[in-house]
């Protein structure tokens, strides 16, 4: 009698198997770390997009000129225009606001009475001197029509929209210094921008 001492089937090398399921355990952890990583950046961008300037331009210690913008990390830029000089020796100039932003705005914050001003922490401030010099309400400046500036600053502002705000001022003398500070009120904080006029 012929026997055969091989079996017709040799059996499956358990080696095989496992490398197949730890080829599929490292692709399920490759992508949940990939994953991981994604959503901790998306977290982070979200802490630091709170309204803060993209660089130093416009902070109180580095104005910036008339004409140039402040850009904020989440996307909205603002300029103050050049001051243009009226017959009556007034000067005007226009605040305007680039909502690049993913969320509507309220530039103007809640209420025209606090909306804008000459000192404090209103959404608009337009002063007398430069931006590190002493907060001194009334002194070098006089802002004309500020009721129809506060009006213009109130409505919502929605996403990727633009609104101009008109200003007019009377300066003291000549050649004073005026500065701008705008702080766009929404939801989280918003660091203050600066311009630095010269009216004369």
């Amino acid at each position: 009698m012929d026997t055969d001492s091989t079996p017709a089937h040799p059996p499956t090398s358990g080696n095989s198997h496992w490398a197949t399921v730890c080829g599929i355990v490292v692709t399920v952890l490759t992508a949940l770390v990939v994953l991981g990583g994604v959503a901790l950046g998306k977290f982070e961008d979200s802490l630091t997009q709170h309204g803060h300037l993209k660089d130093l331009s416009g902070s109180v210690a580095e104005p910036l000129r008339p004409g140039a913008s402040a850009h904020y990390d989440d996307g909205l830029t603002i300029t103050v225009s050049l001051p243009h000089r009226e017959p009556d020796n007034s000067y005007s100039f226009t605040v305007t606001y680039d909502n690049g932003t993913d969320k509507e705005l309220r530039p103007g914050g809640t209420s025209p009475d606090t909306s804008f001003g000459m000192s404090g922490s209103a959404p608009v401030v337009v002063r007398g001197g430069k931006p590190l010099d002493p907060d001194i309400p009334g002194y070098g400046v006089t802002v004309l029509d500020r009721a129809g500036s506060a009006s213009a600053l109130m409505p919502a502002l929605g996403e990727d929209q633009k609104r101009t705000v008109p200003v007019r001022v009377q300066p003291d003398k000549e050649g004073g210094f005026v500065t701008v500070e705008v702080t766009p009120q929404s939801a989280g904080y918003r660091e203050p921008a600066y311009w630095q006029l010269n009216l004369g």
